[in-house]
């Protein structure tokens, strides 16, 4: 049963109006928002698997706690889940006041990272490196060469200018990698996108792209 406040139950998360809220104006969006908006990506992922890569995206939490605390804190994140099944693995990044996106594209041997305020950050791509070649000897009993994949953070990419947005572009980011779609929104284009995926987790669904 839903919790007072609660607008919307699904993927075993509550999401309330004050996460809601977060959507308008200003405000930065909060890790409930993002994770939900994750769920739905990759809902929408396994539901039609003849027109979407396979994905896997982490929660927000996933990245300070591989950062601060190493593998042995995540190792049984993925009992259940085998990413060297999928075309990509996502990875929602918090850096403080900040959100960036980050994945591991197993499709194209990279190692990705999208900064809507085109920073860098290599210690991301070193992590997830790390991480990802512990998981194979951990899962699959094999050391993973990883001699011939990229690091890749672009900046030919959407570019904020603000110091607010930073939540929806990573939102975006995810999105768009999950159908492997080029990145044509911009700055310009947040006040609707935050109505947009503020309808699409009242909804739990997400519009047809």
């Amino acid at each position: 049963m839903a919790s007072a406040g609660t607008v919307v139950d699904a993927f075993n998360m509550s999401i309330k109006a004050k996460d809601i809220q977060t959507l308008k104006g200003s405000s930065w969006l909060n890790d409930e928002v993002i994770n939900f908006y994750a769920e739905l990506c990759m809902r929408r992922a396994n539901e039609s698997p003849d027109l979407f890569p396979k994905i896997h995206i982490f929660n927000t939490f996933f990245y300070e706690k591989l950062r601060t605390q190493g593998f042995n804190s995540v190792r049984r994140w993925t009992r259940r889940i085998d990413l060297f099944s999928k075309d990509y693995v996502i990875v929602p990044v918090h850096l403080g006041a900040h959100w960036t996106c980050a994945a591991i594209s197993l499709k194209h041997k990279r190692f990705e990272y999208y900064d809507s305020l085109h920073g860098d950050n290599e210690l991301c791509l070193e992590l997830l490196r790390s991480y990802i070649a512990q998981e194979s000897v951990d899962k699959k009993k094999t050391a993973m060469d990883l001699d011939e994949w990229e690091d890749y953070m672009p900046k030919d990419i959407p570019a904020q200018q603000n110091g607010f947005d930073c939540g929806v572009f990573t939102c975006m980011f995810m999105e768009h990698i999950a159908r492997e779609a080029p990145f044509t929104f911009s700055q310009k284009h947040m006040p609707v996108l935050r109505q947009r995926i503020a309808y699409e987790i009242l909804t739990a669904s997400l519009f047809p792209r």
